[in-house]
């Protein structure tokens, strides 16, 4: 038996093996993208509605920049998405996952500190939804792996 140089093109092909993102996982991402888009829209068009029917009150500047953090985690999944590198997937997907939660919970306080607030029970919902979703991504990710 001989033995051959591995030339550079073959090397790259070996350590380089190219695994397609799962359709939960992309599906996951996309309405992570969707929400931060539409929270971006809320906190910009709609900042009025955090002013008049949430416990926090308005505050321009604040929402502002609650909106910019968005853009940037907006642009975090794009790109996310568009490289389509599963590994990278799975850690943005854990980032939003915990994101969720943590907003979630945040608008479940204000909403038991005044149920007639209505501005909370639809993210309180939405982001509980986004957790458990995300939650089992995670969990399908992590079954794959053993």
């Amino acid at each position: 038996m001989q033995i051959r140089e591995v030339t550079a093109a073959e090397a790259r092909a070996l350590t380089t093996k190219k695994v397609a993102m799962d359709r939960p996982t992309r599906i996951f991402l996309i309405i992570c993208l969707a929400a931060f888009c539409s929270s971006f829209v809320v906190q910009t068009a709609f900042q009025f509605l955090g002013a008049e029917i949430s416990v926090w009150g308005g505050n321009p500047g604040w929402q502002r920049e609650i909106a910019f953090w968005n853009v940037g985690a907006a642009i975090i999944v794009f790109l996310t998405l568009r490289l389509g590198e599963p590994r990278l997937a799975i850690a943005v997907v854990t980032g939003c996952t915990v994101l969720f939660f943590l907003l979630g919970t945040n608008h479940l306080f204000a909403f038991i500190a005044n149920p007639k607030a209505q501005f909370h029970w639809p993210p309180l919902v939405l982001n509980y939804i986004g957790l458990i979703f995300g939650v089992r991504v995670l969990l399908a990710f992590r079954q794959r792996k053993q």
